[in-house]
């Protein structure tokens, strides 16, 4: 009989019998470990998430003065498209690769590739090495906080899982989102950007030792201790000693990571997104010149060609295909498209609007778009408490959505207040705050139905895929955002500016540094905030569009029962199953197999 009544698997059989991934093996382990190595896993898990968190906040403010630096701040789109296709794909492999290698062992490397990250943007001295920086910066952050969604995941119970996620990111981004503002104000001030992301890159090799060596030391003495001959990675285990190199990089590459199925995603994205982003008043024409229109029907192609070969033929999909198909699933994922989408298309040059056109200073216009993320975290707290006592999560979802909508759709007015100046520092903030509010409730709640709808051995993808649709909304609303910026902005601003100081609209175009150096009240400032008010509107406007649809979407989650739910299993993921593999009832909570948490 199974040590652990909670691991049943519908044919009878308990999950000892079956062959499970390391990252699996690993969490059961360690919840059946001491007490003492979770809680010290755990208080390294937050150390390291504060210092990220206080690192993503105050490093978030030197993006427009680097591009600035390189002569191209309208490139600001184009990076972080790049960014958000990389973190798109990165979710589902690094979920797949915490199941084959282990949750310990993607926390190594995600850390290790956000200082290289960091070490590369410090020294970069053209857009190109920055994009490599941002490169490594999107696959090690997207590395760690999957994970660190992950390994939270295997040690909760469903009920109170919506607050353990929230609470290392809540309580580490609340300070640093004001923090991080001070400190980048400050390095702008007395020093430069550089340093300002060469700080972090000594911060965080120190600030990862607690976490990394308790859990390399739990795993050392687990190996110490465990009888019989160490296990294999999942990853490995097909591979046989005589195989050749070749064969051993088609198993592992082809067939466990689907490179194929990698590469054409990655192609297909990059060259509808990237061109899009790219086009506006210099590149006009772009639509009808046939190596633009050949990239988009090209890429177009190469994802039709990912469906077919990984719903088809792929022998380990990169995509699961049977998580998506799932109405639960495809509907929490077209939430946070839509709600992505959105917070691209209106945040990408928001700050910079702010500075420009509102007159703050870089850490003030910080902190005013930093009370969504305020809103968030708090919310996201709240709501899992909600979800505790109330056993449910889809009505917390149904309230989420609308007031993300009803925030959004006020700052249309906001930003551009009859046509003649934008709204107070009070309005924004109401309106940043109902839009993180929402997000909060909406996001967590949606997060644990997902959980809760598939199997145990599942969750690890599910959660990436979850996570993944984020990253494509913010993809596709970066995308958007840039097209509808570099379209609008020069030739507004060559269409405002005196006749005598027309000859300077490309240079004002491409830095908020130039912009800014024209004094408050002269004609030429108030030609300049004029061109960006009114096109951080025509971003407002389309933000609303594309958030709207999620009053239709959010009906189609399932109302789970957060205490007596079973996991479900089958084709069509809706009830077929009876095993439940996610410790949710009262008495799992009250289980003295493991700490409770």
């Amino acid at each position: 009989m199974s040590k652990h009544p909670d691991v049943v698997l519908e044919d009878g059989r308990d999950d000892e019998s079956l062959e499970k991934s390391a990252g699996v093996t690993q969490s059961d382990a360690l919840k059946r470990s001491s007490r003492k190595w979770v809680i010290t896993a755990y208080i390294g898990l937050y150390l390291m998430t504060f210092v990220l968190a206080f690192d993503t906040y105050s490093t978030g403010t030197y993006s427009a003065y680097a591009t600035s630096d390189f002569k191209g701040h309208s490139l600001l789109s184009a990076s972080r498209v790049v960014r958000t296709i990389t973190s798109m794909l990165a979710h589902p492999i690094v979920a797949k690769l915490t199941d084959m290698i282990g949750r310990i062992e993607l926390f190594a490397i995600s850390i290790s590739l956000s200082v290289l990250s960091l070490v590369l943007f410090a020294s970069s001295q053209n857009v190109e090495t920055y994009f490599v920086a941002g490169f490594f910066d999107a696959v090690g952050g997207t590395g760690f906080s999957i994970t660190q969604q992950i390994f939270i995941s295997d040690l909760t119970t469903l009920r109170n899982r919506g607050l353990w996620l929230s609470l290392p990111d809540s309580i580490s981004s609340i300070p640093t989102l004001y923090l991080g503002t001070i400190v980048a104000d400050a390095f702008l001030a007395h020093s430069t950007w550089r340093w300002g992301y060469g700080m972090w890159a000594i911060v965080h090799p120190v600030a990862a030792i607690p976490l990394l060596l308790t859990l390399f030391l739990w795993q050392h003495h687990r190996r110490k201790t465990a009888s019989g001959p160490p296990k294999v990675p999942l990853l490995l285990r097909d591979i046989q000693p005589g195989d050749s190199i070749w064969t051993k990089i088609y198993k592992v590459g082809w067939v466990e990571l689907d490179f194929l199925g990698c590469l054409l995603l990655i192609a297909g994205l990059s060259l509808i997104l990237v061109p899009v982003s790219l086009t506006g008043s210099q590149n006009s024409m772009a639509w009808s010149q046939p190596h633009f229109i050949a990239m988009l029907v090209v890429g177009c192609v190469l994802f039709v060609l990912f469906f077919v070969w990984d719903s088809l033929f792929a022998k380990k999909p990169f995509i699961p295909f049977r998580l998506v198909r799932h109405k639960t699933v495809m509907a929490a994922c077209a939430l946070c498209v839509f709600d992505l989408t959105h917070y691209a298309l209106f945040s990408v040059f928001f700050p910079s609007y702010l500075q420009v056109a509102a007159h703050y200073s870089p850490g003030h216009a910080g902190r005013i778009d930093n009370s969504l993320r305020v809103a968030f975290q708090i919310s996201s707290l709240v709501v899992a408490v909600l979800m505790h006592y109330s056993k449910r999560a889809k009505i917390w979802i149904l309230f989420g959505a609308t007031l993300c909508v009803l925030g959004q759709g006020l700052q249309i007015y906001f930003v551009n207040i009859d046509g003649t100046h934008p709204a107070n520092e009070a309005s924004f903030v109401t309106a940043k705050t109902l839009v993180g509010i929402g997000r909060g409730f909406y996001q967590t709640a949606a997060q644990v139905c997902v959980q809760a709808v598939v199997n145990r051995d599942e969750v690890a993808v599910a959660t990436g895929v979850y996570f993944a649709s984020m990253s494509l909304g913010g993809a596709i609303g970066t995308s958007i955002s840039g097209s509808i910026w570099r379209s609008n902005l020069l030739p507004k601003l060559s269409q405002y500016l005196p006749e005598a100081s027309k000859s300077r609209a490309e240079s004002i175009f491409q830095s908020i540094v130039v912009a800014q150096r024209f004094a408050v009240g002269t004609a030429e400032r108030d030609a300049i905030d004029l061109a960006y008010r009114e096109t951080q509107r025509l971003l407002a406007i389309a933000a609303t569009c594309a958030l709207a649809p999620m009053l239709l979407v959010m009906w189609f989650i399932k109302n789970v029962d957060l205490v007596n739910n079973k996991q479900e299993k089958g084709q069509d993921g809706e009830g077929h199953g009876t095993s439940d593999h996610s410790n949710t009832t009262e008495e799992r909570e009250n289980s003295t197999e493991k700490p409770k948490t």
